[in-house]
């Protein structure tokens, strides 16, 4: 039986939330504004369950994940810059670079998902 008590979120948590939510709201907004398919949504949630319950090496397996889809996209979007859609994708992948690499090496997000069984 539940107590009713809620523990707060920790730090690593609240981190890996945050960019789970970034994962959620980029296919919606390309989904509306670009044409985009929505079929990446169903990798935001993902890891939005994956990082709030902390499953093991979760952080680093959706780090890899964006910077392998970065990386593959990035020369492509310099290559056509202007301020068009490309724009926003070299955009979108600065922030999935930055995304993994919090979750790689946020030593919060490191100890949450290394606590779960």
């Amino acid at each position: 039986m539940s107590s009713g008590i809620r523990t707060p979120l920790s730090k690593g948590q609240k981190i890996g939330l945050a960019v789970a939510f970034y994962l959620i709201v980029k296919p919606v907004f390309n989904g509306l504004v670009l044409g985009g398919a929505l079929a990446p949504l169903a990798i935001g949630l993902a890891a939005l369950i994956c990082l709030y319950f902390g499953v093991k090496w979760s952080n680093t397996v959706i780090a890899i994940l964006l910077m392998l889809g970065a990386c593959a996209y990035m020369p492509e979007n310099i290559r056509h810059l202007g301020f068009n859609s490309y724009l926003v994708y070299l955009l979108e992948g600065i922030a999935d670079m930055l995304c993994a690499v919090v979750l790689a090496f946020h030593p919060d997000i490191r100890r949450h998902c290394k606590l779960s069984n």
